[in-house]
């Protein structure tokens, strides 16, 4: 049977003899999907997705013993089922924990790939929440967010997840650029005194001067400029016990009732760190 007039091939990924070839036939039916019921052209195309030891394989099959694209993918499954993937269970998310140094991006990365290895429908939601908050370390901020506040679904979890990770990357910016202010400092010739003042006493008035920052305008309202930019970091719920927030009051940063913008300590410092990594300067004196 010839191939129809329509039909254009597909670029395949060759089977490299290693991958699981369970996937392998799947991606190929996706692929041949407006054909799938021209058994002989799936069997005369299949070829054309093979790696060449795969081939040699083909090749070796006796002429005439193929009748028709299941038993030809059956037989290809056979000849590759130890490279098919074991799905893992869902024992496997107890054991991960995330490591001292390790960043919360990378943990959520090994998690998720994880997850995503086990069986359909053998991991319900709430599961897979609790075994990621279970993998934090104790002192994990995300962790007491979920401990106070659990999450209701995957989709609030990853929300969270990202809401610290980006928290952390900010933070971790910081960290860099105040150890590259460090090391570009420790260059420079040391001039003993300077009018009468230590060097290390005025290394001390420099970094008071760095936390206390003065900006031009409330910081209520430097939040309403820069609420959509990609270096701010919105931060969760206050912490504590909601009954003891004052709730005629509203903080804007905090998305929660406790005191107001202005008088926000959190939203104060998270400027103040943007300040030190360079953003927000036409907002400071």
């Amino acid at each position: 049977m010839r191939p129809s007039k329509k039909f254009t091939p597909s670029k395949f990924t060759s089977y490299d003899g290693k991958s699981d070839p369970l996937t392998h036939i799947s991606h190929y039916r996706h692929m041949m999907s407006l054909w799938s019921r021209d058994e002989a052209l799936m069997c005369k195309v299949f070829p054309s997705s093979l790696g060449e030891i795969e081939l040699r394989w083909f090749d070796r099959l006796p002429t005439g013993s193929i009748h028709g694209w299941k038993q030809f993918s059956e037989e290809f499954l056979a000849r590759f089922v130890s490279n098919t993937k074991i799905p893992k269970e869902p024992d496997t998310l107890f054991g991960l924990r995330k490591e001292q140094e390790e960043t919360l991006r990378n943990y959520a990365r090994r998690y998720w790939e994880e997850y995503n290895d086990l069986e359909e429908n053998v991991c319900s939601e709430q599961m897979a929440i609790m075994t990621f908050k279970h993998g934090l370390r104790p002192e994990s901020k995300l962790r007491q967010s979920l401990t106070k506040r659990p999450a209701t679904a995957l989709k609030d979890l990853r929300a969270r997840i990202e809401q610290y990770a980006r928290f952390e990357d900010d933070q971790i910016s910081i960290e860099v650029a105040s150890a590259e202010q460090i090391a570009r400092h420790k260059k420079r010739p040391d001039r003993g005194e300077h009018r009468g003042i230590a060097v290390n006493e005025v290394d001390k008035s420099k970094s008071h001067e760095a936390i206390v920052t003065v900006f031009k305008e409330p910081i209520y309202q430097i939040l309403k400029k820069i609420k959509r930019e990609p270096f701010f970091v919105w931060l969760p719920k206050m912490l504590g016990d909601p009954a003891w927030h004052n709730q005629k009051l509203r903080c804007s940063y905090h998305q929660d009732r406790g005191h107001i913008t202005q008088n926000c300590r959190a939203l104060k410092q998270h400027l103040e760190d943007l300040v030190t990594v360079g953003h927000l300067r036409d907002y400071i004196d």
